[in-house]
């Protein structure tokens, strides 16, 4: 594959903007109709061959970012985190579901997400920090050295100019301290800066791969994601998730392991303990960072 053009975001330009990308389902013509941005689809419109094959153009396009060291452009980036709200919408819970019997779409979708926001840190410069709010998701991507990350990490940022109502108003919490951010010698010497980046998910749960019944992901998702991992320490990570349902109870937390393909049980009750919590907010320290919900019994039928 190869780049065709700068401006490549205009409409994500599904495969005519690459040659040689395939659908996911393996067939390597397109025909002109399905040439078209997630963006442009109406919400009514969208299907389950439109989120799996949006998914795919995703990351054609992060993967060929990175193989290209191209560095996105601001409008490129909002475009991109609009086209994933877009698809990560409610409104299409059912063709999620529906997509999901076919492949673990939104759990590669977590994925691209991931490896664009080190492909945003990459390209920032030292002490550097970018935020991103949309109807369904905020971010945050820094740039820290790792001679010297300057303080603890808290997120979201409450009070910034553009914060969406949800976002502003979001109870959901996450504390990192600096002292998680050390490497070994070797790896010192390898690489001078981290990149962090932190998503919080307003919709996701809805839209995951459940887990076992009678568990349901009952918060909303929060991913932190930092390259090169820091060794292990003692130090924790502290998370406080909001309850999204009512009536569920036995509440834990929990982490998820996506980049786990041969399993599809993606949930880890280890590595997170469960601090007593009011019913609505549940509070974890975790031992590792990863992506964190909190799972909840459902409520017996009566």
């Amino acid at each position: 594959m190869r780049l065709t053009g700068v401006p490549i975001f205009t409409s994500i330009t599904a495969r005519a903007s690459f040659e040689g990308a395939e659908e996911p389902g393996g067939r390597g013509h397109v025909p002109d109709r399905e040439k078209s941005s997630p963006a442009d689809v109406p919400p009514a419109v969208l299907q389950r061959e439109d989120l799996l094959f949006s998914v795919e153009i995703l990351r054609n396009v992060t993967d060929t970012f990175k193989r290209a060291t191209y560095v996105p452009a601001p409008d490129d980036v909002q475009k991109f985190f609009q086209v994933i709200s877009f698809m990560l919408d409610v409104e299409n819970r059912e063709k999620w579901e529906d997509a999901q019997q076919v492949s673990p779409g939104s759990v590669v979708l977590m994925r691209v997400v991931e490896d664009f926001i080190h492909l945003m840190g990459d390209a920032q410069k030292a002490f550097q920090s970018s935020l991103i709010i949309t109807d369904n998701l905020m971010l945050t991507v820094q740039r820290e050295p790792v001679s010297a990350v300057s303080s603890d990490l808290n997120f979201p940022m409450k009070g910034r100019r553009g914060m969406k109502d949800w976002a502003r108003s979001s109870e959901d919490k996450l504390f990192i301290p600096k002292e998680v951010f050390t490497l070994t010698s070797s790896e010192s010497d390898e690489t001078s800066y981290f990149v962090i980046g932190a998503v919080l998910y307003r919709t996701l749960g809805f839209i995951l791969p459940p887990p076992k019944s009678p568990l349901v992901i009952s918060s909303k998702v929060l991913t932190v994601t930092v390259r090169p991992p820091p060794k292990d320490t003692d130090a924790t990570v502290a998370v406080e998730l909001s309850s999204l349902l009512n009536g569920t109870s036995n509440h834990k937390c929990v982490t998820l392991e996506y980049w786990n393909t041969e399993d599809a049980d993606y949930w880890d009750t280890e590595g997170c303990q469960t601090l007593p919590s009011p019913w609505l907010h549940t509070k974890c320290l975790c031992s590792r960072m990863s992506t964190f919900a909190v799972l909840g019994q459902r409520p017996r039928a009566q």
